[in-house]
């Protein structure tokens, strides 16, 4: 198996064991799309889920030579806590600030703040964690099929039917279907792969 292949658990033992750049910038590129995800879906706009990414990577930095590597345990839970963390630390020091205000009551950060769907975290981290997967495993494969492969598999996701994608794509019938098939084959291989690699 390749480097592209390494288990998750190499690629966390060398930030463990190294904090190497090369290894963080590289854990940076498998995880942090998926920390900005589930902070961006919890209601927080962009400059103040910017600054929680950043608490969160640094929590991260400090704190994963301290995790246990147990096959049994999934990374992605510690990571998902931590950023949950971050964002409850990040909701009670702006209502602190908020709550100095003369008028908080009637103030429009708190609004924003009480707006945040910090009991969903779990349910938003899952969904999340399932489209930062597929979109990996796309950018992966991409490479490995003809343009009009990725594009047939693609427009059957949107629900486009066979026939339709045949007459766009100026293919026949049993291509179009031939061409999806092998895309979808690779694709869930390659997210076995991911989840394997990086749960």
């Amino acid at each position: 198996m390749s480097d592209q292949y390494n288990t998750r658990y190499t690629l966390i033992q060398r930030v463990q064991e190294n904090q190497d750049e090369h290894s963080w910038e590289e854990f940076l590129q498998a995880y942090q799309p998926y920390i900005q995800a589930i902070i961006r879906n919890m209601n927080i706009n962009e400059h103040d889920a910017e600054d929680i990414v950043q608490q969160v990577m640094l929590k991260v930095w400090k704190k994963i030579g301290e995790i246990d590597n147990d096959p049994n345990k999934r990374f992605r839970s510690w990571l998902s806590t931590v950023t949950s963390n971050c964002v409850k630390d990040f909701i009670r020091k702006r209502k602190q600030d908020v709550a100095r205000l003369e008028k908080a009551a009637q103030d429009e950060t708190l609004s924003y703040i009480n707006s945040i769907r910090l009991p969903d975290i779990e349910e938003i981290a899952e969904r999340r964690w399932g489209v930062h997967v597929f979109n990996l495993a796309l950018e992966r494969i991409d490479g490995l099929f003809s343009g009009k492969a990725i594009q047939v598999f693609m427009l059957s996701l949107e629900g486009m039917p066979v026939d339709v994608i045949a007459q766009r794509m100026e293919l026949k019938e049993n291509s179009v279907y031939r061409l999806k098939n092998r895309v979808k084959e690779r694709l869930a291989l390659e997210i076995k792969q991911l989840r394997e690699e990086l749960e």
